[in-house]
């Protein structure tokens, strides 16, 4: 697949083990090239509580636009914050990456549950009972996607 072919969709939930390792799923890792694998992904704090997933490549694009951010508001020091609070994760034999404590801590993952959501472009990572909270209830979603089902799928 291409890589700008790449997308992800749908969900999953998987446990941190006691080495705080937790296994990307299937599905979202099988979406990737087998070189994005290898050189593993890069994860950064995400908008509301969650951590966003990137392979490099596609993380090279958001480096990009986070310096151009900078530079309009000539602000070096967001920019130099920002890149210093990504981390760099690699992949084991068995598709699992050590969790970094610090992102877990700032978007109030608690663990021992990850639940994985697949966005298109980026995997975003929540504590499952935040992603609940904040994505809302079945109910809205149901009333939501009823009303935008012509259009989403119109073609």
């Amino acid at each position: 697949m291409a890589a700008e072919d790449q997308f992800y969709y749908g969900n999953a939930e998987n446990k941190l083990n006691s080495k705080g390792q937790v296994a990307i799923p299937a599905r979202f890792r099988l979406a990737d090239s087998e070189e994005d694998r290898k050189r593993g992904y890069v994860l950064v704090r995400g908008e509301g509580k969650c951590v966003y997933m990137y392979t490099h490549r596609k993380f090279a694009a958001i480096k990009d636009n986070a310096r151009s951010v900078a530079e309009k508001r000539n602000d070096l020091n967001f920019f130099r914050r920002f890149m210093s609070e990504a981390q760099a994760v690699e992949l084991d034999t068995q598709g699992r990456f050590v969790m970094p404590q610090i992102l877990m801590r700032q978007v109030g993952i608690k663990g021992p549950s990850i639940y994985f959501a697949g966005i298109g472009d980026r995997i975003e990572i929540w504590d499952p009972e935040m992603y609940r909270a904040v994505v809302g209830a079945d109910q809205e979603y149901e009333a939501t996607r009823s009303q935008a089902a012509r259009d989403i799928f119109r073609f």
